[in-house]
C-alpha cells in the first residue's frame, strides 16, 4: 500500500452512516434514494453516536454529499460506489467542475487532507490528467510538510509517490508540460541533476507560458555546475574520458576556484592518458582547498605514473601533514613508495598503519603478508 493510500484510507474513521426511516422523503431530481442503503456523513460531536435518523433531525442533503465525497476519497472500492456516484450526479449535474474546484480551493488553503480526499473522489469518478496532476501536488505538499517537521522517511515516501504519478502522466502524454515543470524540481531535490535538466528542457519546448519558461531558464543556469559534474562522472564511469573532459571543461574558468571541478578534470585527463594535464588540475584543486586527502592521493599517483617515486612520497606526506592522518590510502601509497625505494621497514610501518585504519581492505592485507614473507626469507 502506497503512503498516500495508507494515509487517506485511514480517513474512513471520519465517516459515520445514517439510515433513513421509511417515512423520510429525500428526493433528488429524477432520482429517489434507496432507503435500504445507508448514507455517509462526516462525523462530528453531534453525529458521533447516531446510526439512524430521520430527515427532521438536522441531516441535510449537503452533509450527505460531503460524506459521500469523503468516503469515495478514503475508500475507492466501497460497496455502494456506483450508487453514491449517481447521487452526486443527480445532486449537481456539474459535479465534475464543482468537485475539482473544491479540491483546488482546499489545496490553496493548505487543507491537504480534504483536497486529497476530494481529488481521489474526483479521480475515481472522472479520471482526468488534471485530477492526477493535482493529487500529485497534494502528495508533494504533504511530503514537504513531513520533511520540515523532521519526519524524513514519511516525507520521502509521499514525494516518491508524487514523482511516480507525474512520471506516469508523461508516459501517457509526453507533451503534458505541467508534469515536466514539477518533475524537474523533484529530480533536483533528489540530486538527479541530469534528469532534472532533461526534464526542464521539455518545459522550454512545450510550455506556452513565458513566465514559467523564464523561471526554468534561470533554474537551468543554477543547475548547470551540478549537471556537468553528474554527467562528467557518468562518462568517466563508462570510461569515456574524452566526453567527460568536454563536459567538465565548460565549468572553467567560472569555477576555477572550485576544488572538486579541478579534481574531476584531473581524473578525466589522467583517464584519457594526459598525465601532465591531470597534474595541473590536481594542483589547482590543492590550491583551492589544501585539506582534501583525495587530491594529494591522486596527485601522488600521477607522480608514480611519471616514475618520480620520491616526489610522489613527498605529496603523500604533505597530505598526511595537512590533516589527513586518518586516510589509509595516503599511508598505503607512501608505503608502496618506500618499498619501491628498498626501504622495507618504513614501507611496512606505513602499510601496517593503513591496515589499522582500514582492516577490511584485502589488498592491504595481501601486501602486509607479502612483506612478512619477504622478511622471513631474509
Amino acid at each position: 500500500m502506497s503512503a498516500g493510500e495508507k494515509y487517506f484510507s485511514s480517513k474512513t474513521e471520519l465517516i459515520s452512516f445514517v439510515q433513513l426511516k421509511d417515512e423520510s422523503e429525500v428526493i433528488l431530481k429524477g432520482f429517489e434514494l434507496d432507503q435500504s442503503i445507508p448514507l455517509p456523513v462526516v462525523t462530528d460531536k453531534l453525529l458521533s453516536q447516531l446510526n439512524k435518523v430521520d430527515s427532521d433531525q438536522g441531516i441535510t442533503l449537503e452533509r450527505v454529499i460531503e460524506g459521500i465525497l469523503y468516503l469515495m476519497g478514503a475508500d475507492q472500492d466501497f460497496l455502494h460506489h456506483d450508487y453514491y456516484g449517481r447521487i452526486l450526479e443527480a445532486y449537481n449535474p456539474d459535479m465534475e467542475k464543482e468537485l475539482f474546484k473544491k479540491a483546488l480551493l482546499a489545496l490553496e488553503n493548505g487543507n491537504h487532507m480534504e483536497s486529497g480526499l476530494y481529488l481521489r473522489a474526483f479521480n475515481s469518478l472522472y479520471g482526468t490528467k488534471e485530477g492526477l496532476f493535482y493529487y500529485a501536488m497534494v502528495l508533494e505538499a504533504m511530503g514537504k510538510n513531513e520533511i520540515e517537521e523532521g519526519s524524513i522517511e514519511d516525507g520521502n515516501n509521499y514525494l516518491e509517490e508524487s514523482t511516480a504519478i507525474l512520471e506516469e502522466l508523461l508516459d501517457e502524454d509526453e507533451k503534458y508540460y505541467p508534469a515536466y515543470y514539477k518533475l524537474g524540481y523533484h529530480y533536483k531535490f533528489y540530486e538527479q541533476y541530469v534528469k532534472a535538466k532533461l526534464t526542464w528542457d521539455k518545459v522550454l519546448i512545450y510550455d506556452p507560458d513565458e513566465n514559467r519558461r523564464q523561471e526554468i531558464r534561470q533554474e537551468l543556469d543554477i543547475l548547470d555546475p551540478e549537471y556537468r559534474v553528474e554527467l562528467g562522472l557518468t562518462y568517466m564511469n563508462n570510461m569515456n574520458y574524452e566526453k567527460a573532459i568536454e563536459v567538465l571543461s565548460k565549468l572553467m574558468p567560472k569555477h576555477i576556484k572550485n576544488w572538486y571541478a579541478n579534481y574531476l578534470l584531473g581524473m578525466a585527463y589522467r583517464g584519457y592518458g594526459d598525465n601532465q594535464m591531470a597534474m595541473e588540475y590536481f594542483y589547482g584543486a590543492m590550491d583551492s582547498d589544501p585539506s582534501i586527502p583525495e587530491v594529494y592521493n591522486e596527485l601522488g599517483i600521477s607522480y608514480f605514473n611519471e616514475n618520480d617515486i620520491e616526489k610522489a612520497m613527498e605529496i603523500f606526506t604533505q597530505g598526511i601533514e595537512a590533516g589527513s592522518q586518518d586516510d589509509y590510502r595516503l599511508y598505503f601509497n607512501r608505503g608502496l613508495g618506500y618499498l619501491n625505494l628498498g626501504d622495507i621497514d618504513n614501507g611496512f610501518d606505513d602499510i601496517y598503519r593503513a591496515h589499522q585504519l582500514n582492516p577490511e581492505d584485502e589488498n592491504i592485507k595481501a601486501q602486509l603478508n607479502a612483506i612478512e614473507r619477504y622478511r622471513k626469507n631474509q
